[in-house]
């Protein structure tokens, strides 16, 4: 508490400094609480580095302003009737060197990037991609094993963007300017040299308390990356509300059993746990109107989801549950003797305080207690707190999968690799739907909410939009989008 009144104090002292925002200079703070050095190589990008990878090295397609799929160095795109390949025509564009982009080129980086990233997230997904080939000058073609409807969103994503010996092709040029990077956006005139625009975009990132500082102190005209452990800091700014902008982005937010030992193996139990949160409430501490309870694993509007019945720890009054979750707990300390207290990793931050408190408070309503610990210290049960990458039930049941915790289902994880193989999207559908439901039904996640994720944006900055992506690309900033 010493440490957010300190910055209370700090921000009191800053107030009345800020200034209305120059679009044709926008500085930009990105929160990272531990803030590394500008990396476009790096797997996993941190936040920053994928803000700098998404403006400078752009891949066969990117996202738009509102977060749609859109033309990067493709300008358009098929798809076979099998959905067996896409084909891109590319755009006639250069690298930041000068030189010229051919198919040739995008086929072999995009080859080598892809076996890059399946170290990482995207493996899975990766798995169906057969190879990439340089049909002309000017036309790549992607085979596949079997069809993947949500290609497009994944190669959209920063991390597909394409670099070629350290240049990018754009659409903006990147300067080190001290620990800032200075972007401007690039064309070439007739002799193919490199022409800059004066308007400049300056990206840094820093941890939350400092970028509101800065924010407040007029020294930047965007926060970007904002959480909900960070979000508390936003009245001790007394940020206007006007300012703060939320996206509405799907994903992952709750909790992930990781460890089993005696306790926790009981199915049972995990779904005591489960019966136990009351999630408005939980969310109500925190006053937010955007962020909104979440009963299932995969979100009920998403496309090409089909409908399964909700846990049953969903029925009934938060009474009435936790007083079956009590006596589930009693019974088995009856047999086995009292239960240690359960571990769980929280981010840090005064979000991450409020979180647990309301946790702490529920489990002690059924006869459990809880201690908070740090994600790299030893814990049993995990925060997820994720955006999804692409509208595919499969990326959820992916985070759920035997490969991150020994509480899981191997055969849910089989139906969802037949279903990436799947010939049809029906097939898809309806096996993706019984590994949801088999997940479900081993209560190794308690879904909670949607994640959380806001920006400060100054009054006046152009072409920043709040989307489903969560992504606020830098190329658009302080331009006219409409």
């Amino acid at each position: 508490m010493t440490r957010l009144l300190c910055f209370i104090t700090v921000l009191m002292l800053l107030a009345g400094c800020a200034e209305g925002v120059d679009n044709s200079r926008v500085r930009v703070d990105i929160i990272e609480n531990r803030p590394r050095p500008f990396s476009i190589s790096a797997i996993p990008l941190p936040l920053a580095s994928a803000y700098l990878r998404g403006a400078t090295a752009q891949g066969l397609v990117t996202f738009d302003s509102k977060g749609r799929v859109a033309p990067g160095l493709a300008n358009r795109w098929i798809v076979t009737d099998d959905g067996l390949s896409y084909i891109f025509r590319l755009n006639k564009t250069r690298w930041n060197d000068g030189r010229e982009v051919t198919s040739n080129d995008v086929a072999g980086l995009l080859t080598s990037r892809i076996k890059e990233l399946r170290k990482g997230r995207f493996n899975s997904e990766l798995a169906i991609i057969d190879r990439v080939v340089p049909m002309t000058g000017k036309v790549v073609e992607i085979r596949l094993k079997a069809p993947m409807p949500y290609l497009l969103e994944m190669l959209a994503q920063p991390d597909f963007g394409l670099a070629r010996r350290g240049f990018g092709s754009g659409p903006m040029q990147a300067e080190k300017l001290g620990d800032a990077m200075q972007l401007r956006l690039r064309s070439f005139d007739d002799e193919g040299k490199t022409v800059l625009e004066p308007e400049t975009v300056t990206i840094r990132s820093s941890p939350a308390s400092l970028a509101l500082a800065r924010y407040i102190e007029g020294q930047s005209d965007l926060v970007e990356g904002g959480r909900f452990e960070d979000f508390p800091l936003l009245e001790a700014a007394q940020i206007n509300a006007g300012e703060i902008h939320f996206d509405p982005v799907p994903g992952l937010f709750g909790l992930l059993f990781v460890e089993g030992g005696p306790f926790l193996s009981s199915r049972e139990n995990r779904d005591a746990i489960a019966m136990a949160i009351d999630r408005p409430k939980l969310l109500t501490a925190f006053d937010i109107m955007a962020w909104r309870e979440a009963l299932t694993l995969v979100p009920e509007n998403l496309p090409n989801r089909l409908s399964i019945p909700r846990p049953s720890w969903t029925m009934g009054q938060i009474d009435a549950r936790r007083a079956t979750a009590k006596r589930t707990i009693e019974s088995w300390e009856n047999s086995n003797g009292q239960v240690r207290a359960l571990r769980i990793a929280l981010p840090r931050g005064f979000g991450g305080r409020i979180f647990f408190a309301r946790l702490k408070a529920d489990m002690a309503s059924i006869g459990l207690e809880v201690e908070r610990v740090t994600i790299d210290r030893p814990h049993d049960i995990r925060l997820i707190d994720r955006t999804a990458d692409q509208s595919s039930p499969a990326w959820y049941m992916d985070q759920l999968s035997c490969t991150v915790s020994v509480i899981c289902s191997q055969d849910a994880d089989r139906l969802v690799y037949e279903a990436r193989m799947a010939s049809t999207i029906e097939a898809r559908a309806q096996l993706l739907s019984q590994a949801e439901a088999e997940l479900q039904e081993m209560r190794n996640f308690i879904p909670i909410a949607n994640p959380l994720r806001w920006s400060v944006a100054r009054p006046g900055l152009l072409g920043h939009v709040s989307n489903g992506r969560g992504w606020h690309l830098l190329q658009y900033l302080g331009r006219d989008t409409t």
